[in-house]
Formats: structure tokens, sequence, C-alpha cells
């Protein structure tokens, strides 16, 4: 026997050494065995064999010599490099041989008793150059399907190999077809609405899958007050953003994250200064008081903007009283919770690192005339035509020195734009002819910034840990000496489990900002020491910085008027500077006790600090207008030494206690949450301003040797308070909740502290029902919800309820000294207490098509009531102003809107992942209840909608100076026309063409005001509205094949604002005759007889300042709806079967935009919609664009 096997064996061999002759060698094989076979007995049909690391062939060499088979194959199918392990008992020698072949692409069919292997149809072979070896890749092919947890075939659902380059999709019936590259490999099997899921494809041909619906769907867990629930079981308007919509975005402030994002969060950005946060608001307007939303980060108040975006794990919105009642009195306007990440417990250690570099560029027009002779044309032309003079007093020679120049762009010798000429007492003076571009000299339109994190997360043992650190450095706008930003961020987040009973957590943060700047006080927009001038004044192109020796302008000699209000010279000098730092630290420490049975015992105490430091320097600034000749500044900012300097401390202390029990009774399900809190907050400020000082370099106020003031200031209060939350659920279909606080705060007096603040939700689960199952595979979800619940605001003064008296010096000597002053207190009512906010809200929440359309959607009221205001008028003997009382009460209606599509698609046999989602938003409020007997305009009013704006109705300009003297005979402006009407001359002074045409409303024959009262309104009417209407927000991301893109739009439907009169980038030469920067489009604008149809009237300086572009109407009202592309990122994540080759678990290079793009209907493109919302003119830090560049990893 054993001879027979040994013929037959090397027949295999001889196979082995010529595969040429394979088919010949086979044949003759097979026919040499079957000589043999009549003769053979019956040989056993298990195997029981045991081999460790042994070679395939002998394997195979000792199952044919116990099997009895003849085993026919290609040597090359088998590498000797290649190893396998086996123990077999009694295993059929079919099992036997399948578990050997498993590893390679090899198929085999039996004839009799001879085997003979063979590759697979889609076996292919590699040549490696670099080898001399040959490579056999093995492929297998593994068939399944799809389903989901109620038997329902899936299509579209994304299966790929991991680690390799296969994939593939399910089609309508669930079924796919995938060949993977090795035997063993894992198939990651994802869709969207359910669990991305790995299986093994070991020992398998083909796999049923069932893919469980997401987290997002059944068993999200939403952060709530003191504690988590799940999404399907909330009743109240809570909205959640999970974290990892913010990874794949470079932002650095929160705030920047969450715009636009969360229906209804309102968040907007008033400046573009290095570290400027957004002003945060929900659900609008709150009291005429004010209030803004609580912000807890990780329970501890805080603020948005202090905080890593890339450490947030999540935000939650509470909007309505149900949702944070449990926050009382801090949470009248809503809450916004954030929780960090906290360590990983699958026991890896993650690191994860991320790193960027960008520019910052102008998001505005910024293309202003920079030809000194029609800068100085035209504000001359419009300080003539109001006061009868030139404002530059450049004569008609002068004019002809900068006509000659009018095309050079850069300075030609023998034309210099510094010439010496005499003055009117024969001195050398200089004159100035340039074309000078003062707004690049100033401001720099390429700056940088960076930004690095690093994290650490894992478990050892029974200790989580979450470590991180980011630092960020931005440089600012301006060109000479630029301000600066840093910002530094760590966190510390770890958790044990002392006890199975007992847990114990601590979390850290600390956080630092430094902004550095040169120059005066507030460089860009108000100069510094209440002079309310700014750089848009008086830097007319013709003027350089500086003289032909170098020394610095700063006075024209023939006007009175300083060059820029001397921002160049304080950039310039180098000497006068400023810092603005802030460092905050909190701590928090929480012990969880898990007694069973569904009890659990927290308590924490956090502390919280923050202190700042601010410190200006200004120095004596020297300028020259006579050649050889230094002269001192006179502008108040320019031309003293002097130190301020100030710091400041905050300090919380915050305890909380609660218990959470939960209890399941059949189809009854209960939790119920009960606790205690306290918070207190102390606040103290030091502060000094010193006069001369012994160094310039040197700044503290031990070197003052002239005058020093020191101030200072300290407040604190506290709130305690009682809270619960009881839930119930029958079936997980018919949902109740009910939850308050008694709430005690220390800025109501004894009597009035107290208060109690209950709610009440419900919710019901439509598709629960049974009679909804027909419709439940297009309609998965369907949920109503209705709230109402009440809360009380407590932000008054600290001290509103105490007279109290201020304290000074009088700006007056006597016997050589300021007097120290005491002033008498302002009466205040006794009664002072809560405002009262009530909340009445129904949502209605429902899923699509397989989970792949979600809405959320709810419409509200909340009414503020008892509004601190003034009181009842008291007769003059009383001496005072009458004290504020609660008397007043707003009304706010509102909707929030959230629809969400997520898909997948089949792309060049690859998953195409895609998702959409949009939001929506309006509020409108009405004042229903003040004291207003007159029905004044000037005051709040019983049904006025906050926002109204009252105007004239323009009817357009007069076409000649005959009409205008015609319409004058009947109807008079001169009220409203102030600026013409106190011209120098009699031409100037009269109405003419190109002035426009005021409506005579009330048919009185004259344009007035009347008595500004609801009965008598003179010939305004309302004309607009402040108040936003219709944010919305719209995101569309998808990722195929490593690569990612998305695209964020934000925008407002509709926003009226009048110009202010401040607001130069709108009125230019209309505001102020001696404008800087005059947008280069602007000449055409102006009126004309060759010009009849421009946008701006006859041209005459201040008419924006105190006549009839001054007053609110409807020529001139601006709508600020606008849409901005916020960010558009695109990415690319190598394959993890590169990366993994350098222990990388994720490597992601991306490129980023922020605010790239703004359309708008505002009729300026040199103003910033969403910015002019915040400020009112324009002037403030202007916004900028970011393009960067950057890179994550994951190790």
């Amino acid at each position: 026997m054993y001879k027979k096997n040994k013929i037959i064996s090397s027949l295999g061999d001889i196979v082995h050494r010529k595969p040429n002759y394979l088919s010949m060698k086979l044949a003759l094989a097979l026919m040499f065995a079957s000589v043999f076979q009549a003769s053979a007995f019956t040989f056993g049909q298990t195997i029981t064999l045991k081999k460790k690391n042994a070679k395939v062939t002998n394997v195979l060499k000792d199952i044919q010599k116990q099997s009895g088979y003849n085993i026919f194959y290609d040597s090359s199918f088998f590498p000797s490099n290649r190893v396998i392990t086996v123990d077999f008992n009694k295993k059929p020698f079919e099992k036997a041989l399948e578990s050997i072949l498993e590893d390679y692409a090899i198929d085999y069919n039996i004839v009799d008793k001879n085997v003979i292997l063979k590759r697979k149809a889609n076996a292919v072979r590699l040549e490696n150059a670099s080898s001399s070896a040959v490579k056999l890749v093995q492929q297998t092919q593994i068939t399944g399907t799809v389903k989901n947890t109620e038997g329902e075939s899936l299509s579209n659902v994304s299966i790929t190999e991991k680690g390799g380059t296969a994939s593939t999709m399910s089609d309508s019936q669930g079924n796919f077809q995938i060949t993977v590259s090795k035997p063993d490999a894992i198939l990651i099997i994802s869709n969207i609405g359910y669990e991305k899921q790995e299986v093994s494809a070991a020992n398998k041909s083909s796999i049923q899958i069932t893919l469980h619906p997401t987290l997002t769907e059944v068993d999200e867990v939403v952060v709530v007050g003191y504690g988590e629930q799940k999404k399907v079981n909330l009743t109240g308007a809570v909205s959640q953003i999970s974290g990892e919509e913010f990874e794949d975005r470079p932002v650095t402030q929160l705030t920047q994250a969450l715009q636009g994002n969360v229906p209804n969060l309102n968040i907007v950005f008033g400046s573009g200064k290095p570290g400027t946060s957004g002003s945060v608001n929900i659900r609008g307007n709150t009291s005429i008081n004010g209030g803004d939303p609580l912000i807890l980060i990780d329970g501890i108040l805080g603020t948005l903007d202090r905080v890593n975006v890339n450490d947030v794990e999540s935000v939650t919105v509470l909007k309505d009283a149900s949702a944070a009642a449990v926050y009382g009195a801090r949470g009248a306007f809503g809450v916004i919770l954030v929780t960090t990440k906290k360590g990983k417990v699958d026991g890896k250690a993650a690191i994860d690192y991320s790193t960027n570099y960008g520019f910052t560029t102008h998001s505005t027009n910024t293309d202003f005339i920079t030809t000194g002779y029609w800068n100085a044309k035209i504000n001359d032309d419009a300080m003539y035509n109001a006061l009868g003079y030139r404002t530059t007093r450049y004569t008609d020679e002068d004019y002809e020195e900068l006509l000659a120049r009018v095309n050079d762009k850069t300075e030609d010798p023998s034309r210099p734009w510094v010439v010496t000429k005499k003055d009117a007492s024969g001195n050398d003076i200089y004159r100035y002819y340039g074309n000078f571009d003062w707004f690049n000299y100033l401001y720099d339109n390429n700056r940088p910034k960076s930004d690095h994190n690093l994290s650490l997360s894992g478990m050892s043992g029974k200790t989580s840990y979450a470590l991180s650190g980011a630092l960020s450095n931005e440089q600012g706008i301006f060109n000479i000496q630029p301000d600066k930003f840093k910002r530094y961020n760590l966190r510390a987040n770890i958790s044990t489990e002392i006890r199975p009973w007992l847990t114990v957590s601590n979390g850290t943060h600390f956080f630092k900002s430094s902004y550095d700047w040169n120059g005066l006080e507030n460089n860009f927009s108000q100069v510094a020491n209440n002079v309310s001038n700014s750089p848009t004044y008086h830097y007319h192109a013709m003027y350089v910085p500086r003289n032909p020796d170098g020394t610095l302008t700063g006075y024209s000699g023939i006007n009175s008027y300083p060059i820029g209000y001397g921002l160049h010279n304080a950039l310039e000098s180098g000497t006068m500077r400023g810092y603005d730092n802030g460092t905050e630290f909190t701590n928090k420490t929480e012990a969880i006790v898990n007694f069973g049975k569904g009890l659990t015992l927290t308590g924490n105490y956090s502390y919280r600090e923050y202190r700042g430091e601010y410190s200006y320097r200004q120095t004596r600034q020297y300028y020259s207008k006579y050649p050889g000749v230094m002269e001192l500044s006179s502008l108040g900012a320019l031309n003293q030494d002097k130190l301020t300097e100030r710091m400041t401390k905050y300090s919380w202390h915050f305890i909380n206690i609660f218990a959470n029990y939960q209890k399941s009774f059949g189809d009854h399900n209960i939790v119920a949450m009960a606790g205690f809190n306290q918070e207190d907050r102390i606040y103290k400020r030091v502060g000094g301003v010193g006069q001369d000082l012994l160094s310039e370099n040197l700044n503290d106020l031990d070197l003052v040797i002239g005058e020093k003031q020191f101030n200072g200031g300290a407040d604190e209060w506290a709130v305690r308070g009682g809270f619960y939350r009881l839930n119930y659920d029958y079936k997980g279909k018919y949902l109740f909740e009910t939850s308050g606080r008694y709430d005690g705060t220390s800025r109501f007096p004894k009597s009035s502290r107290f208060g109690f603040f209950p709610s009440f939700s419900a919710g019901w689960r439509i598709s629960e029902e049974k009679f909804f199952e027909p419709v439940k595979s297009s309609i998965n979800n369907l949920k109503l919800r209705y709230s109402y619940g009440s809360l009380g605001n407590q932000e008054v003064d600290t001290y509103a309820y105490i007279a109290s008296m201020g304290t000074g010096q009088i700006n007056y000597l006597v016997d050589g000294q300021k007097l120290n002053v005491t002033y008498n207190p302002a009466p205040v009512a006794r009664s002072l207490t809560w405002e009262k906010i009530t909340t009445s809200n129904v949502g209605l929440d429902f899923s699509l098509l397989n989970n792949r359309l979600n809405v959320e959607s709810d419409y509200y009221i909340r009414n503020t009531i008892g509004m601190l205001s003034v009181g009842e008028t008291l007769p003059d003997v009383f001496g005072a102003n009458e004290p504020k009382v609660n008397a007043a009460d707003l009304r706010t209606k509102g909707f929030d809107l959230s629809l969400t599509w997520r898909d997948q698609l089949n792309l060049a046999s690859k998953p195409f992942n895609y998702s959409v989602r949009a939001i929506l938003s309006d509020y409108t409020s009405e004042i229903t209840k003040f004291s207003n007997p007159a029905g004044l305009l000037n005051t709040y009013y019983e049904g006025q909608q906050l926002g109204e704006i009252w105007g004239y109705r323009y009817d357009g300009f007069f076409k000649t100076t005959e009409e205008a003297q015609a319409y004058a005979k009947t109807v008079n402006q001169d009220q409203i026309n102030r600026r013409r009407v106190q011209a120098p001359t009699e031409d100037l002074r009269r109405l003419q063409a190109g002035d426009i045409k005021i409506l005579d409303l009330n048919g009185d024959g004259i344009i007035n005001a009347g008595k500004s009262t609801l009965e008598d309104p003179g010939d305004r009417e309302i004309i607009g509205n402040s108040q936003p209407r219709y944010s919305y927000g719209l995101t569309f991301s998808a990722n195929w094949n490593g690569i990612d893109a998305s695209i964020f739009l934000q925008g407002i439907g509709r926003r009226n604002w009048y110009p202010n009169l401040e607001t130069q980038a709108f009125w230019s030469v209309y505001a102020r005759p001696y404008d800087s920067f005059i947008p280069s489009d602007f000449p055409d604008k102006i009126w004309s007889p060759e010009n009849p149809n421009a946008y701006f009237p006859f041209l005459r300086g201040y008419t924006a300042q105190n006549s009839e572009l001054s007053v609110n109407n409807d020529m001139y009202l601006q709508d600020l709806a606008y849409l901005k592309i916020r960010n558009l990122t695109v990415g690319y994540t190598f394959p993890t079967s590169l990366t993994n080759r350098i222990h990388v678990n994720k490597f992601r290079l991306f490129m980023s935009g922020e605010n790239l793009v703004t359309w708008t209907k505002l009729k300026s493109d040199y103003i910033d919609p969403e910015q002019v919302m915040t400020d009112n003119t324009g002037r403030s830090y202007p916004m900028g664009k970011v393009v960067s560049f950057g890179a994550q990893l994951s190790f």
C-alpha cells in the first residue's frame, strides 16, 4: 500500500517540476493510478493528523497516506515559505482538505479516488520586479445578503475590505458579491441609519448580515440637565450636535463652529478682532433688560470660546422651560450644555494630532480711491457745498500740482509727492501732492494664523483618561507693529472605578489668552481717550506718512486737521503699546455612588477662577510740517506720557448633589431625579492711571512721577435651589415629564428672593401604535410633543434693590487738591422680584424612508412677565427719577425646523456617502404691557413689534430746480434739510435739482416728526424692522474613496437697517467731508445733471450727520439679508493599508476656507451685513476670510 502511494506521489512530484506539461502528465497519472485502483482495498475516509508549522505539501502527503486519495497539484500553488498548523481528529476528508485550502484561491475536483487541485478562475499572479520570488496573491470571492432587524433586505449597503481596496454595494434584494485579497479578510458593512459592522470572512464563502439601527434613531442619548435621556423619550425642545460635526472643520472658536448648526441658536459676530467671541442667543428677544443663555462646560459655568473645539464630545441646547427648569433662574433664556471628551474604555491608548496653517484676508471690498486729486476734490466739493470752504484748503495752484501727478501710481522723481513751499509767514513748509494708498499701508491683507491640537486618551486598568492641549496663533490686521493673539488650552479628564459601587472623576481645564498691540488704544474704531474720530478720517491720498527727511507727518500745515488723527505716528514709534491677557482655571471633582437597583447618588464640587490683566502705555509723539522742525502732537492721545493698568478677578464656587433612580414595572418605566445646587461668584477689580513716567520702555506705576489715580470695584452674588425631574412612560409610547426648581437669589430683597418654577411636558410616539404599522416602513418614527413651564430671570444689577451711593473726585482743585465726593443715592423699589418667563412649546418629530430623512420641528410662545421698567410718573417735587418696578410684559413667538437627509449611493463600485442638513428658524416679539400713556415713540409702547423702524417716505430726486422750488412753496422740508438751510450762501440754501423730495404724509404742509407719538407721528410711519427674520443654515457633506468634501452655508432672510450717521463706509463724504477711504465706485453714485439716476443726492457734506440723510427713510433703508459660504472643506484620508505600515491609524490632509463669499442686498460691498447688525456703524474691527491647509493624524 505504501509502495503504491509512493509511486503516485512521485508522479505528483513530476507534475510539480514540469507544470507546462500538466495536462499530459495528469492524464498519464490518472491512467496509471486506475490500474492499481482495481486491486486496492478500501481506505479510511476520516483524517486524524496533528502538525505544527508544517509545509502545505508535507501535510497533503500525510493526508494522502491516510485517505488513499491520489492528490495532484501544481507546486507553485503553495509557496515554500508558507507553513500551516493543523489539528484534525477524525475529521472528514473533504472538510480537512477545505480547511487547508481556505487560505488559498484553490478549488478541487474528485474523480473516483483522485483529487485534482486547481486555481479558482479569479486567482491572479503578481510579479515583483525587486524580488526573485514570484508571490501568488490569493483572492477569495464572498457572497452574502444584508437585512435589517425586521428581516427586510437592505439595498445600497456598502461592503468594503478592511485595509484593502475591494468594495461593493448590495443590490435591491440585499445581495452582494465581493472579491477580497485574502481569505481572512475583514469586511466593513455600513449604511446610513445603521450601525457599522466589521465581519470576518475567514472560513466563509457566504455571509448573512443583520444591521441594527444606529443610536441616532433608536437609543441616542442626549445630555440634559443633571443627566441623560434617550432622544426618543424627550418631550421638551432639545437640540444636540455631536463634536464629530466639527472634527473636519479647522475652527478655533466654538461659537464659530455652532453658528448656523442649531435652529434658533442665534450667534452673531460683531468684530473680527482675534479672540473675539460671537454673541449668543436662544430663540430671540428675551427681556428689555437683556438676558443670555446659561452656558455650562461639563456642568461648570463657562464661556464657549474658552473651550478647545477638539475637546468637545457634544453640545446640547435646552430651549424651552421644561428642558431648562432644573436650572431655574440661571436658565431663563435657554441653556447650552457642552460635554467634553472622556477617556476611551476599550483599553487602547489613542493619540490624535491635528494642525493647520492659514492666512486671513479682507472679506469686504477694499478698493478705495488712492489718487490725491480725486480724494481731495470729492471731499472739498462736499465741504464747499455744505459750508462754503474746502476741507483741504488747497488752492487752484495746488490742484494743478495734484492733477499733474494724477496718473503716478508711484512717485516720479521729477514730480515728487512732497515739495517745500513758503507759507504765509515766509517759512518753508511741506506741501503734499501724493497718490498714497493709506489703507494698504495701515492694514495687512495676508495675516498668518496657525493651530495645533494634541490629545491622548485611553484606559489603564479601571482608570480612563483623556488629556489634550491646544495652541493657536493669529496675527491681526495691522501692517506696522502688527497686533497678535495667542490662545492656550490644556484639559485633563480622569475617571476611576475605586469600587464596583464607587466611581470618582476629576476634570481640570486651563486656558490662557494674550492680545498684544501697538499704537492707539483701539486702533480700528475709536482712537482713544474720548476722541470720537477714527483713522477713516483725514488720511487723504495726497498725504504721505513720512517727509523726505524721514520725519513723520502730522499736519498738512494749511488746515487744522491732523493727518489720520495720528494713528501712523503711534504705530511707527513703537513706544505706544498695550496688552489684554486672560487666564482661567477650572476644576471639578465628582463622586458617583451606585446603590444598585437603579439608584445612584452624585456629588460634585467645582471651582472656577478667571484673572484679567490690562495695560496700555501712551507716549508723546512728534511730527514735522516744517523742514528741520519737530513739534509735539496736540492730540490728547499723542501728547501725554501715561500708563493705564487694570486687574480683574472672578471666582466661582459650585456645589451639586443629586440622586437618580430608575425602575420598570412591566410596561411602566419611571426615572426620577432630585438634587440641590448652590453657586456663588465674587468679583474684584483694581486699577490705576499715572502721568509721566521715568522711562518710555518700562511700564510700571511705581515709575510714575506725575499724578496718580487709583480705582477699584467689587461685587458678589449667590443662587441656591432644590430641583427635581420625574419621567414616566408606558410601553415607550406615552411619555410624561414634570420638573421644577425652588430657587433663591441674592439679587432681590429677602422678602422676594425665592420662587418656585415648575414645568410639565408630554409626548406621544404615534409610530409605536399598532394602527401605525402599515405605514411604518415608510414613516419610521412619528412623535408629538408638548411642554409648558415657567422660569425666573435674575439677570438684573447685583444690588438693584439697595440704594447705593457713588463716589468720585471733583474736576477742579481746592487748596491744591481734587476733593473726594459722594453722590446721593437714587431711590429703589423695595418690591423688586423675578421677571417670570413662561413658555409653551409644541413639537413634531418624524423620520421617513428608512430613517434617511429626519425632521424636528417646534413652535413656541414665550412670555416675559414683570420686566423691570420705569414706574408710574411721579410729581416733579419728588426730585429724582422714578425707581424701576416689575411693570412690563413681552411676548415672543417663533419656530425651529431641522431637516436631515442621509444616504449612500454606488459610484464606480464604491460607496458614495452624502448628507444634507437644513435648519430654519424665525421669531417676532411684541410688547404686551408697558406704562406709556402718552404713546411716545422714543420708548416702548403696548402693541409694539420690537425692532420697528419709523421713518419718512422719500420720492426720489427733484429733476429740476424749478420743480424743487415749486414743491417748496407747498411743502416745507426745512426741519429735515437742516444742513441745506444752514449753508453760507443763498444758492446753497435753496432747494434745487438733485435734492430729495420728502412726502407730506399727513398733509399739513410741513415735514416733521409731529409730537413723536402714536397719535401724532408727523410724516413718519413704520418702514421696516431691525429684527433678523428667517435665519437658516445649509450643510452638504460627502465622502467617497477617501475623498471628503463639505460646504456650509448660513444666512438670514430679512433684516432692515438704517445706516448710522457714523457709517462712513456707506455715506462717505455725505457724513463727514474729510473721508480717508472713499470707495472707488462712489463718484458714480453722486447725483449730477449728467448722472440723474444716481443713488445719492446732490453732494453736500454732513447731510448724513444732521440732515435729510440722517433721519430714517425708505429710500436708504437697507436690507441686511445675506447668504455666506461659512466653510468649504476638501480632504483626503489615506488608505489604512498604507498608513498601517507606518503605525498610523488615520492620516488626512485637507484644505479649508472660512467666510469665503457673501451675497447680500446691502447697497455697499464695503460693509459686512452681519457685523453691522451688532456695531451699527461698520467701524469695528473688520471680519476676515480664512484659507488654511492642515493635517490630522491618529496613532
